[in-house]
């Protein structure tokens, strides 16, 4: 992939990112933002989880965006606890949408974690993504009305083993939603997935190609 590290401005803060295209595949290119778990657990751009999911959307022929919330890293202001950082979601999709030789009509969103439950809290921000991978989100956030009344295609992700968010009681909310979620389950992953990181990138991935065709 060609990377090229890039900023830019949520509600009056310098944010930073980085933007990644296939090698050698001509544009307009389909694109897929991800971001990145808990900041107060370590949790930012370069997190294994999401740098693998980058990868492997590369390989499909799909550009894509990793940044830094608010507070994490280069990124100027402080944790918000999920509200501001919902902006700063909405920015950066803003931001990939209308990027050079991206295919604006062809987006998708990904999330790691806390980064994951920003989506889903902060689906009205993305009115413009056609589908949506969630990795190991809260059960409250699977949980909320908007989430449920959503019908684009959406993927979750969690660890057989994750402690914080059980794949069973998570499978019982997709039941509970008026349109299909699929969920994949990793095998003996827990929440840090340490292990399975390309097993859960090729997997979404392969979600997001299908869903951007």
């Amino acid at each position: 992939m060609r990377q090229t590290a890039i900023g830019f401005k949520s509600k009056g803060l310098s944010l930073e990112g980085v933007l990644a295209f296939p090698n050698d595949i001509p544009g307009p290119h389909p694109a897929l933002l991800v971001c990145h778990p808990h900041p107060l657990f370590g949790g930012d751009m370069e997190s294994p989880v999401v740098t693998a999911i980058c990868g492997a959307a590369g390989a499909e022929g799909i550009a894509s965006l990793r940044f830094n919330f608010r507070g994490v890293g280069d990124s100027e202001g402080e944790f918000a606890n999920g509200d501001g950082e919902q902006e700063d979601l909405k920015s950066a999709l803003n931001v990939l949408r209308r990027w050079p030789g991206i295919d604006g009509k062809r987006i998708a969103v990904a999330g790691y974690s806390f980064g994951a439950s920003v989506v889903l809290d902060g689906l009205k921000h993305c009115k413009t993504a056609k589908c949506f991978a969630l990795v190991a989100p809260t059960i409250s956030s699977a949980k909320s009305e908007t989430a449920g009344r959503d019908r684009r295609p959406r993927l979750f992700v969690v660890g057989q083993r994750d402690g914080l968010v059980p794949s069973v009681e998570l499978q019982r909310v997709l039941d509970d939603m008026k349109s299909p979620a699929q969920l994949f389950e990793v095998r003996e992953a827990d929440h840090g997935l340490a292990g399975s990181e390309n097993i859960v990138a090729r997997r979404v991935a392969e979600f997001i190609s299908q869903g951007l065709t």
